[in-house]
């Protein structure tokens, strides 16, 4: 998952979140304020529960990081590369790059996710114990309360054997150590968790017809979306095993073309556009040095008169936000790693040279090449 809006990065992980999140941030902050809160410790100021309240939100986020930076750690002492985390509406996502080593490195990478949100409702608890006996305001002995209860949720929810979370993985990398496969110990966790799923489903239908609205609304609506990603992951491992062996070089579109910055998007239209058959043009500027990517979508959705006045420059994505890969990386572990950045293409260099760009077509017709080889010659793919 591509993250909406980047935060920064610590310890060296890139850390965005989804516009998802909003919805939780205002739920989190309105359920504290509005009804937690004022039961817990009435008599308060109507601006003090909703200060606290936000301020409560912004801490349930820095404890989601910390369940997602459990799994990021874990997963860099197993030798795996980090590629960002992104908070969003059910949580977060780590972007792991490549797969792991064995069934037991999956197992502890995924199980101190749900150990971190353990110890962190521990710690609230422990918190909340300790300002009851110092005498501490009520809204933050309750606060930390609540803090404690929401982590332990958190876990307990983590630990739901369906895809996309933990316990899903948990028991994919379980299946793994029984059959000597991952591939197939995700295709028997994914059957597990759409039987999950499916009760979720059933579930929340009763509880719409016994009157409780919002949870069987909520409670479907988490069925709901626990089946479809179930989909999802089945479909992404059959796509990372098909491409695994598959080198970037096989799919990147080659020589690349680049054009000078300064050039009028009116000109380059006229001309140079229609020379060539790509949709994607790196710049250079006068020094040579690469600046920008641009698309000749964005270039055509221009007016007439910004064409006339604007350089390629102006409508130009920055170098440096292009995702990359080198032509020997296993395309399979390169579409991991970008996600939906793919769409924007993947800049191939070698030895600090633009030799090559991957884009969306490109990975499907190999894509499609090696399905069509598989079902032919079935021990002709790896």
């Amino acid at each position: 998952m591509t993250p909406t809006i980047r935060l920064g990065r610590l310890f060296g992980i890139e850390v965005g979140f989804n516009w998802s999140l909003i919805v939780i941030f205002v739920l989190v902050a309105w359920t504290l304020a509005s009804s937690v809160l004022p039961g817990a410790a009435p008599g308060q100021p109507v601006l003090a529960y909703w200060l606290v309240g936000l301020a409560g939100a912004v801490v349930f986020f820095v404890c989601l990081l910390a369940h997602e930076f459990a799994h990021a750690i874990a997963a860099r002492r197993r030798g795996m590369k980090v590629g960002g985390i992104t908070l969003w509406l059910f949580g977060g996502v780590s972007q792991l790059e490549g797969e792991p080593p064995s069934p037991g490195a999956e197992a502890l990478i995924t199980g101190v996710g749900p150990l971190a949100s353990l110890v962190v409702a521990g710690v609230a608890y422990a918190v909340a114990v300790a300002g009851a006996t110092a005498g501490a305001p009520a809204l933050l002995i309750q606060l930390a309360g609540w803090l404690a209860f929401l982590n332990l949720a958190l876990a307990v929810f983590n630990l739901v054997p369906a895809f996309p979370l933990d316990g899903g993985r948990l028991l994919g990398s379980f299946f793994w150590w029984r059959t000597g496969s991952r591939q197939r110990g995700v295709r028997d966790a994914v059957r597990v968790g759409r039987v999950v799923a499916l009760l979720m489903i059933g579930l929340g239908l009763v509880e719409l017809f016994v009157g409780s609205i919002v949870s069987g609304i909520w409670i479907a609506f988490i069925g709901w979306f626990l089946l479809s990603a179930a989909g999802a992951e089945l479909a992404a491992m059959e796509v990372r095993t098909t491409l695994r062996s598959v080198p970037v070089s096989a799919a990147m579109s080659s020589p690349v073309v680049t054009v000078p910055e300064w050039i009028r998007v009116e000109d380059f239209l006229a001309s140079a556009a229609s020379q060539h058959h790509f949709t994607t043009y790196p710049l250079h500027a006068l020094s040579g040095e690469l600046t920008g990517v641009v698309r000749l979508r964005d270039l055509l959705r221009a007016s007439a008169a910004d064409r006339a006045a604007m350089t390629l420059r102006d409508l130009a994505r920055p170098i440096a936000e292009m995702p990359r890969a080198h032509p020997e990386e296993s395309l399979g572990v390169v579409i991991e790693r970008v996600g939906s950045a793919l769409e924007n293409r993947v800049l191939v260099f070698a030895d600090g040279n633009l030799v090559g760009i991957v884009s969306p077509s490109d990975v499907a017709r190999i894509l499609t090449l090696r399905q069509a080889l598989a079902s032919r010659h079935p021990r002709a793919v790896a």
